[in-house]
This record gives C-alpha cells, structure tokens and sequence, in this order.
C-alpha cells in the first residue's frame, strides 16, 4: 500500500511539473520570447546631416571614425514599412536586400526626389550603420543595406527587422 501511495504521488508531481511546464512554454512563445523565433531588430530610416541641426539629435556615425552624425527626430521609414527581406551576395560578402510595402515604396520616393543632395541615416536598433548622400530619386521600392557582412549576419538581420 506505501509503495502504490508512493508512486501515485510521484505520478501527479510529474503530471503537474509537465502543465506548468507547458503553460510556461506558452506564456514565452506568446510574448516572443521562445529561442526559436528570430530577435525583432528595429529598422528605422531618417534624414540626417554632418552639420548641426536644430532640434535633432547627434549619434556616432556609421564608419570608423565613428564622427559625429546629427539625425531628424522623425523617421521616414520603420519597421511597418518593409515587406520582405533577404541576404543578398555581394563583391565582399553579403548585404541585405529588402522590399518595401506599397505605402513605404511612396515614402522613400517623396523623401528621396525632395532631398537630393542630402544625407540620410539607416539605423539598426538605435545605431546608425550607414548615411549615404542621396544622390536621386529612389522608385521602386527596393534598396540594399550594404555592408561586409558574412551570410549569417545578413540572414539575421533579414529576419530580424521584417518580424511583425
């Protein structure tokens, strides 16, 4: 009789330990935070100039020298904006290419035709990774996040800033 006691406690430890088990689980995988799901990365594209600007914040630059960048507080293109992306070979390893969506596609052609001549800020969880000049109009709705990346970079960062 103790030992049929014994084991049917055991039994329903085990039991319990496996719904809380599974709840926990459950609650992760709800909030995002499984392993199994890629880390969101936040994109964000804003206007952005070497010079002083008021009202807009100064950040290190993209390269090096790490000099100084001032950014818009505003960005004219996030996260909500891109459609799909992916690792792209280049000449020197791989860059990111992505699509945007129909709405961001007419964004980035106002923000492009109405400053040529300007810089802009491509950001990647707060931190500027490249401030090309804008050289013209940019239609289509395509571009590339360039950069000497390895392939698993590339991968991570196409999936991290198109998760929803």
């Amino acid at each position: 009789m103790t030992i049929h006691r014994k084991t049917k406690k055991q039994y329903l430890t085990i039991c319990a330990f496996l719904v809380l088990a599974a709840l926990f689980t459950t609650a992760l995988s709800a909030a995002g935070l499984s392993g199994d799901q890629p880390r969101r990365i936040r994109f964000e594209l804003r206007l952005a100039s070497y010079e002083k600007m008021d009202g807009w914040k100064s950040v290190p630059g993209p390269y090096a020298a790490k000099t100084d960048i001032w950014i818009s507080p505003e960005a004219a293109l996030t996260n909500a904006e891109l459609a799909r992306a992916w690792p792209q070979p280049d000449g020197d390893g791989f860059s990111v290419g992505f699509l945007l969506t129909e709405e961001g596609a007419l964004k980035l052609a106002r923000l492009t035709k109405s400053h040529v001549g300007e810089f802009v800020a491509l950001m990647l969880d707060g931190r500027v990774v490249s401030a090309p000049k804008i050289m013209a109009e940019i239609t289509g709705g395509r571009a590339f996040i360039q950069g000497k990346l390895n392939e698993e970079e590339a991968r991570s960062i196409a999936e991290g800033i198109t998760v929803k």
